[in-house]
């Protein structure tokens, strides 16, 4: 089998999904982990090389096969021998829908300053415009998270914009705990690459103080039941910490 290469981040909720599958599935693989946060270093040429948007996860196939986007890794690590992680016909749906929540609102809903300021988020607007100066070679990539995170900023500062995104993940998790009624996974009789996706959303929720969303429902014993698979620590899986963590 091909050597397989992981550059992630240990609490990026993607490359937790990553992890999971990897570990679900048997593969033995390295990792290579990339500052997100500290150094940038997802912006370092060899990076932007691997992954053109600089974000992670990315998966290094052998010597030449490079894997981006969430969705399409996992689905090509289940290709590779090993437990079936496809899934039904629901499965792909709900990697949709839990990769379209904006976890960026949910994080800092509540952790704003009473003008509805996110230090953070300013303070990673400010970062990089200093990288776009040092950058230029990145310039419309740079252009685009700029954007990206004024508009943030200006969801943040409004309760009325906010109030869809939370309104959509209580939504999600309603649907999730209604499929699990009556089976034990997310998309069938078996462990998916849906259970990959919906653990580390759940992981990330429990940081976020939605927790209390799903208790006595199927979906806390559902979460209860995905810890207690080796997988969880194996993959690293991240539910507690704060914004520094994330």
């Amino acid at each position: 089998m091909a050597d397989l290469t992981l550059y992630d981040h240990r609490a990026s909720i993607c490359s937790q999904m990553a992890r999971l599958a990897l570990v679900e599935k048997g593969l033995p693989h390295t990792r290579r982990s990339v500052d997100i946060m500290e150094t940038n270093e997802q912006f370092e040429p060899w990076y932007v090389a691997l992954n053109p948007k600089a974000v992670v996860p990315t998966l290094k196939i052998g010597a030449d096969e490079i894997v981006t986007d969430t969705k399409r890794i996992v689905r090509r690590i289940d290709e590779f021998e090993g437990p079936d992680l496809s899934g039904d016909e629901t499965a792909q749906d709900w990697l949709d829908r839990i990769m379209s929540l904006h976890y960026g609102v949910l994080l800092y809903r509540k952790r704003l300053d009473p003008d509805g300021t996110a230090p953070q988020v300013v303070a990673r607007g400010n970062l990089l415009r200093e990288l776009a100066t040092e950058r230029p070679d990145l310039k419309d990539l740079i252009a685009a998270r700029l954007d990206g995170n004024a508009r943030f900023q200006k969801i943040l500062k409004d309760p009325a914009l906010m109030a869809p995104f939370v309104d959509e993940a209580n939504d999600l998790l309603a649907q999730m705990s209604g499929a699990l009624a009556d089976q034990a996974f997310l998309a069938g009789p078996r462990y998916s690459v849906a259970d990959c996706f919906a653990t580390a959303a759940l992981a990330r929720f429990t940081i976020h103080g939605f927790a209390e969303e799903w208790a006595g429902r199927p979906l806390e014993g559902y979460y209860a039941r995905m810890k207690a698979r080796p997988s969880f620590v194996a993959a690293e899986v991240v539910d507690t910490g704060t914004e520094a963590d994330l």
